[in-house]
């Protein structure tokens, strides 16, 4: 619904629109993109190494039934050394993806 311009006295419009708002837009996508554009060539660090490059269920070394029997570093549950963080979607859909993709794009 559009809404109707306010009136003037005389049951006239005044003319003047609204500054727009997409420099706004444009100005807060620019900087959030420009802040993460120096991640993406970036290695992996902290926790990415033993969650993603050692991670046998990431390489698709395990079963894909230990996907959800281990924690996010590939670690069974019932360990005491697990950290009992349970994220078998993340591994499916980013890790063990993303890993296939680019195992398969190496003999492509």
């Amino acid at each position: 619904m559009k809404r109707r311009p306010p009136q003037t006295g005389q049951g006239q419009s005044q003319g003047k629109r609204a500054p727009s708002a997409w420099p706004l837009y444009s100005l807060v996508s620019t900087v959030a993109v420009a802040c993460y554009l120096n991640g993406l060539s970036g290695d992996f660090v902290h926790d990415d190494i033993p969650a993603v490059t050692l991670n046998k269920d990431v390489l698709a070394v395990n079963p894909l039934s230990h996907v959800f029997k281990n924690d996010f570093w590939g670690t069974p549950m019932a360990d005491l050394a697990s950290h009992k963080s349970y994220r078998p979607l993340t591994i499916l859909t980013f890790s063990r993806l993303d890993w296939i993709r680019g195992v398969c794009a190496t003999f492509v």
